[in-house]
């Protein structure tokens, strides 16, 4: 196959033999690489990562293992060596919004008042993030002033209780190709079960309002510790089978952060790494 891109002519070529001169020069474009080899007198590949960084890039690719390496019966020895602990399996949900709202309709509504976080006040604003703090243990006000500010497609709702102290928090984010009209729903922090529902319920009104041909994603933690159960049967009891998005693998055993309690959707995707 012939092509020509800005006036230079170009053949391509697949599976060039060992001896080509091609493997010698795409190897001095490779800024690191790293080998494993065998203990033995023959030094013998193992595998090997490149990573190369140019233009401000950087990428980490060409992970090749050999072949008698790669075999099922050698899982448990990397496992038992590298990743000996097992995180917590993810699950997602997926529902319609109009099935959303309507699965909501008979949950009771509280007398709380909510204010879009869009709309908070400076006072408010730091309010709502002493509150992410003591549910998730972290001080996130940067990533938070990205994620609601800077970005004109999220939006969340905060909810407070006569005090004026906040009770809730829930907020939604599209995902993935825009024509698939996805949404992820997270976080939803809540000081109750009840004030959860009343959340959702609150944000299946602006999701049927403003994008009613949407499906909403929910990604859950399968552990038993804090909220995440409530919203699990939730969805068992509509009959929603649940999605495996991953497992995470830890070296060591990973702290629990923040009030579980108050969590009954994480934030991000990966949320392993959230809780």
């Amino acid at each position: 196959m012939s092509m020509k891109v800005k006036d230079v002519d170009f053949d391509i070529i697949e599976n060039p033999a060992p001896t080509s001169h091609l493997w010698k020069q795409w190897k001095h474009m490779s800024t690191r690489s790293v080998w494993a080899v065998t203990k033995t007198s023959e030094r013998n590949m193992v595998g090997s990562v490149v990573w190369n960084e140019y233009d401000d890039l950087c990428f980490l690719g060409f992970y090749l293992l050999a072949p008698e390496y790669r075999v099922l019966k050698m899982v448990p020895k990397y496992k038992a060596h590298d990743t000996p602990v097992d995180g917590p399996l993810l699950e997602n949900f997926q529902i319609s919004s109009n099935d959303f709202h309507a699965a909501l309709m008979n949950y009771k509504s509280l007398d709380l008042t909510q204010k879009f976080v869009k709309d908070l006040s400076k006072e408010e604003w730091e309010q709502f993030l002493k509150y992410d703090q003591s549910v998730t243990g972290r001080d996130r006000h940067e990533f938070l002033e990205i994620y609601f500010k800077k970005l004109d497609y999220t939006f969340g709702i905060v909810f407070y209780e006569k005090t004026d102290n906040i009770v809730s928090v829930i907020s939604a984010v599209p995902t993935g190709h825009l024509e698939k009209k996805l949404f992820k729903i997270s976080p939803l922090f809540a000081n109750s079960t009840d004030t959860a529902f009343h959340a959702m319920k609150a944000i299946s009104d602006v999701m049927l309002d403003q994008h009613p041909n949407a499906t909403l994603v929910v990604y859950l933690v399968g552990i038993l510790d804090g909220s995440f159960t409530a919203l699990q049967k939730f969805f068992k009891d509509l009959n929603i089978k649940s999605g495996i998005s991953g497992i995470t693998l830890y070296s060591d055993h990973y702290p629990q952060q923040g009030d579980l309690d108050k969590v009954f959707i994480p934030h991000n995707s990966s949320c392993h790494f959230d809780y």
